[in-house]
């Protein structure tokens, strides 16, 4: 058996045939000279193109299912932004290109600009604007010759370099059994369109992919973020089974989804959700959440010429509060380094992850951290729920920072109730020194997918080293301990929120470890309450020493995957 190893971008099983998409490039039409075209004609070309581009995502936006419409949406947004405009124009008015030639060449910058961002959430949309240009494009009259992925063969295991929101559409899930991307991050859409089909999805495997021979048997292991090919007999019975278990525990996880997460000894883990948008809050209470463990609030400041006012912000938090069960945590903006804002200006920095970022910016834009707070502040106290609004502060590294945030809550009016104030947990000091934190704050959440990149000192967007970034190290499983037993001293709940939540085989572990609350990705909440359903607390902590005395995470695995 040979197997390739990438990230966890999509969970799941899946067996079949293997299938090799390699999609023709779009080629433009050759450029003119500037004498040879007339700017007006061209710009009103672009202008034409642009209308029947918005016509055909206005009818994808119409899809049943939220996630697709959400993401064409995005793409209506993309068409008419003014940077894209202003490039296209200036590429005709300016240097004389044709309106092909022109798209092709601000397509081409913006897609080089976001990937030159060391950040998963614009190398994802990268990809998304090379999929609005190609639409873009043909309209001008470029050759694009598309394979039709519709019409695989039922059980193919398709193998790519990377796949956009249009190609993953459409895909059948009753015939595509599991994707294999070469590049790629799990917060891509084409990661997030994968898990909503429910198709399992591994990525940033490695262009090696791309040359294996089609029509042989392959395995899709998305809870390792693994592609198998040459497979004996045995191995593929194993991986069937595996699949087989999967489905069967999904499927009664789904018809509990509503019931609350008790271990077999009594204990109740809450189970709540990621969210990174309006849909997702929504979409929580379908899916069982017990409320938002963490929101996301980038995407309320993202894509703006200035900050979202204070009365913006708390009519979307007293929509999120209204729809929600039991909890909402706002994670204060985390933004700055590799997540620019771009009314936020800073100097560039050469080691962004390690920069002006989180709590770090919020300190030096005091204005957008106390707005945020008041913000959702005085939403919760005009909300008739009984939901419980907490506000959590990114990536806190020191005592200090803790202080000052403090220090500046302390300058709002004192009329209102206080928001319960919690840190995240993703820099190793603040793990080192979580006993000092702990009295200083009402609860910690663990973000496993810093953490364990710091830990590691490899950059989790890095498809080469990314793999390294396990958050099931023995390191990181230190570091998760000891942020716990501080929690415990103090009597303070401790969450965590990082992709490993969404795993069932990680689960046992992390409440071994003494997580008491678990934020997952959205499709991944009514199996981790089936999972908890059957556990005992005692169990896991004897497994959680375990696998602290292991030497590596693969052993890890090794020791999570015995029956």
């Amino acid at each position: 058996m040979q197997t390739f190893s990438g990230l966890i971008a999509a969970p799941g099983i899946g067996i079949g045939a293997v299938a090799v998409y390699r999609p023709d490039q779009v080629v433009p039409p050759q450029p003119t000279t500037k004498a040879g075209i007339d700017p007006q004609t061209e710009w009103r070309r672009f202008l034409d193109a642009q209308a029947e581009v918005d016509a055909e995502l206005e009818q994808l936006c119409a899809n049943p299912n939220s996630l697709v419409a959400e993401i064409f949406a995005a793409h209506r947004v993309m068409l008419h932004d003014q940077t894209l405009l202003d490039a296209v124009h200036a590429n005709i008015y300016d240097h004389g290109e044709n309106a092909a030639a022109a798209t092709f060449d601000a397509i081409a910058d913006l897609s080089k600009l976001f990937t030159s961002f060391d950040d998963e959430y614009f190398a994802g949309r990268a990809s998304d604007i090379g999929d609005l240009g190609r639409r873009l494009l043909v309209r001008l009259g470029a050759q694009f010759s598309r394979l039709e992925l519709a019409s695989l063969p039922e059980g193919t295991v398709l193998i790519a370099e990377d796949l956009n929101p249009s190609e993953l559409t459409r895909l059948s899930p009753e015939r595509v059994a599991g994707i294999a991307l070469a590049k790629s991050t799990p917060t891509a859409h084409s990661a997030i369109l994968a898990r909503s089909l429910g198709i399992p999805l591994a990525c940033a495997l490695g262009h090696e992919i791309l040359y294996i021979n089609a029509g042989g048997l392959a395995v899709i292991d998305g809870f390792r973020g693994q592609l198998h090919i040459g497979l004996d007999e045995g191995q593929m019975q194993g991986f069937e089974r595996r699949r087989q278990q999967y489905l069967t525990s999904q499927a009664a996880a789904i018809d509990h989804a509503r019931a609350p997460a008790v271990t077999r000894d009594g204990v109740t883990i809450p189970v709540r959700a990621n969210a990174n948008n309006p849909k997702e809050v929504a979409h929580s209470a379908v899916v069982g959440a017990d409320g938002v463990g963490l929101l996301r609030s980038e995407y309320m400041f993202r894509s703006r010429a200035a900050p979202p006012t204070r009365e913006e912000q708390m009519q979307t938090y007293a929509g999120f509060l209204a729809q929600v069960s039991s909890q909402l945590t706002v994670r204060a903006l985390d933004a700055g380094g590799d997540k620019p804002v771009h009314y936020l200006t800073h100097q560039v920095e050469d080691n962004p992850f390690l920069g002006l970022r989180g709590i770090r910016l919020l300190i030096e834009e005091p204005d957008i951290l106390l707005t945020q707070y008041r913000a959702l502040q005085m939403a919760a106290a005009a909300a008739s729920s009984h939901v419980e609004a907490r506000f959590m502060l990114p990536m806190i590294s020191t005592v200090e920072e803790v202080v000052t945030v403090q220090r500046l809550l302390s300058q709002l009016p004192t009329d209102l109730p206080p928001l319960r104030l919690g840190i995240m947990i993703e820099v190793p000091s603040a793990a080192l020194i979580a006993q000092t934190l702990a009295p200083l704050v009402d609860f910690f959440s663990i973000g496993t997918n810093d953490l364990s990149q710091y830990v590691l000192a490899s950059d989790r967007t890095n498809s080469t080293v990314a793999r390294m970034a396990d958050p099931l190290h023995p390191a990181v499983l230190r570091l998760i301990q000891m942020t716990c037993d501080a929690a415990r001293t103090y009597n303070k709940p401790v969450s965590l929120c990082g992709e490993i939540a969404g795993d069932p085989i990680a689960v046992p572990l992390l409440l071994g470890l003494g997580v008491t609350e678990l934020s997952a990705p959205l499709p991944a909440v009514p199996l981790i309450k089936e999972t908890i359903r059957t556990l005992d607390l005692d169990d896991c902590r004897r497994l959680a020493r375990q696998a602290l005395a292991c030497p590596s995470g693969e052993r890890v695995r090794d020791l999570l995957a015995q029956p």
